[in-house]
């Protein structure tokens, strides 16, 4: 077995079922499995009982904190293995998966973070398709695509080729840095983690080849909630560490701008906004043929786009506004 700690904030039965089965056919196994219970206990500890006998390694652990960091520091806490494997309930991983995350660590020992991209599961219906299409275009998404797309080769990256679903930290170079997850934020923990560690002189790897199986957002509302958490938790972030904002973190504001701006001056803000909306279809027609897709599925990437756009900077602007009234109060 891989001297590795896999955990998993479990709150989705169904899919939990689903991520553990994976992990009871990967070979070689982590040493250790903990199931965090994070909603819905009763019903995804009994889920992990299922596996107790063909996963040895399987602990159950209850009573965490609600916040996604606390519950995460919690597994730090208590996990025995030397690498921290980051899992959601809703991923899958494929049989290799621990077997190139050894391989990967040989490599490049002085990486302290490895992860890769997480991919749709390919029998997905063809809404949460469009989403992974979404996810993972350079021009909806920007460089935080290669999270969902992956790099070609093994990569050097920052945190924005990173993601928690698919995450494997060093456990010594966390506790040398006396680090963890920060418990406040909303999302984004692990991002506001990586920055810490960098600045320490730490390195980061993306390998395209340690990838898992991510299921998606199944409706238009779950995906606008996913993205305006995103922009809220980036925001958060900012607040605690004023130096990780890029210009690319604010381009998702420009269509909002220009709705807002065509309320007010239509004459300047109309064409742009009728300019965005071309782009977009423009976009979704270059992802469906690409991808084999629909004249439904193009249909579908064509508002995808602009909905998670939109989402992301309502909780980006939500999120700095929510720190504004915590410093004036």
């Amino acid at each position: 077995m891989l001297d590795a700690s896999a955990i998993i904030l479990a709150s989705r039965p169904d899919s939990l079922r689903r991520c553990l089965l994976s992990l009871e056919r990967a070979s070689p196994k982590p040493a250790e499995i903990l199931v965090v219970l994070n909603g819905k206990d009763a019903e995804c500890a009994a889920v992990a009982g299922e596996f107790a006998t063909d996963l040895p390694g399987l602990a159950v652990l209850r009573g965490a904190p609600r916040s996604l960091g606390g519950a995460r520091n919690r597994a730090v806490a208590t996990a025995r293995g030397s690498w921290l494997c980051f899992l959601d309930d809703d991923v899958t991983v494929p049989p290799e998966y621990f077997a190139v995350l050894e391989e990967k660590l040989r490599a490049h020992p002085e990486a302290i973070a490895i992860g890769g991209p997480n991919l749709t599961p390919a029998p997905s219906p063809v809404f949460e398709r469009c989403v992974g299409h979404i996810l993972g275009s350079p021009f909806a998404a920007g460089r935080r695509g290669r999270r969902y797309a992956g790099h070609a080769d093994d990569t050097w990256t920052d945190d924005g080729g990173l993601i928690l679903c698919n995450l494997c930290l060093s456990a010594e170079a966390l506790r040398a840095a006396g680090l963890g997850f920060d418990e406040d934020l909303i999302r984004n923990e692990e991002n506001l983690l990586l920055q810490r560690l960098f600045r320490s002189g730490h390195r980061a790897l993306h390998a395209p080849a340690l990838f898992v199986f991510h299921e998606r957002r199944s409706t238009l509302l779950a995906f606008v909630r996913q993205c305006f958490l995103s922009g809220q938790g980036r925001a958060e972030m900012t607040v605690k560490l004023p130096g990780s904002l890029t210009l690319t973190h604010l381009l998702p504001l420009t269509p909002a701008v220009g709705v807002l701006g065509t309320l007010l001056h239509p004459a300047v803000f109309l064409p742009c906004v009728a300019g965005y909306g071309t782009l977009a279809f423009g976009h979704a027609l270059w992802l469906g043929l690409r991808h084999g897709e629909s004249a439904a599925a193009v249909w579908w990437l064509a508002w995808l786009m602009p909905a998670g756009h939109l989402g992301y900077a309502a909780g980006l602007l939500a999120g700095f506004g929510g720190a504004l009234c915590r410093c004036r109060a």
